[in-house]
């Protein structure tokens, strides 16, 4: 109970980091490429280890978090990555940033159908949130701009809050025990 907590405020507070880069990439002429990679490979660390402790926590649905273990490693090692060879990234990081947003909307994309068939009603929103955001990923790696990063920043980080709050959930046994 305790780590699905955790889980989701992480999600939650990785919205709020998305939300603040994109602004920065938008209203941003040139940000410091070296600077930009460290700050990227930091939250992917991040990033992966809320992912990896939303996989082993205890969701009733299992939606939001079913693909999050092997995601979870990937942006961890992604992110030691990226820290340890900035230099050699900062040509490929608006692409793989837009890599990176194409492949979890692809995910959410199975994860709304999921979310159909559990009989959410969310799940059209959940739809057409991970449309849009794997457009915006899909128009990164083509445009190449901080702006086309910056809205799919943005995007990524309402799909991912907009999933977590509508899909996690305690089975009704655990948010007894946890209301007593």
């Amino acid at each position: 109970m305790k780590q699905l907590k955790i889980a989701k405020t992480g999600y939650i507070l990785i919205s709020i980091l998305f939300y603040i880069f994109g602004i920065i990439c938008i209203l941003s002429r040139n940000i410091n490429a070296k600077t930009g990679a460290m700050a990227g490979g930091a939250i992917l660390i991040a990033y992966g280890v809320i992912k990896i402790t939303g996989y082993l926590s205890k969701d009733l649905f299992c939606l939001a978090f079913q693909y999050d273990f092997a995601c979870g490693l990937f942006l961890i090692v992604l992110g030691i990555l990226v820290l340890a060879v900035n230099a050699g990234f900062e040509h490929h990081l608006l692409s793989g940033m837009g890599a990176l947003v194409l492949l979890d909307s692809l995910l959410c994309i199975q994860t709304a159908l999921d979310a159909q068939k559990f009989g959410l009603s969310s799940w059209h929103v959940i739809l057409f949130t991970s449309i849009l955001s794997g457009a915006l990923g899909a128009a990164l790696i083509v445009l190449h701009t901080l702006t086309s990063a910056g809205l799919a920043l943005l995007a990524e980080g309402f799909m991912r809050q907009y999933i977590v709050q509508c899909t996690v959930r305690l089975s009704p046994a655990t948010e007894r025990f946890a209301r007593d």
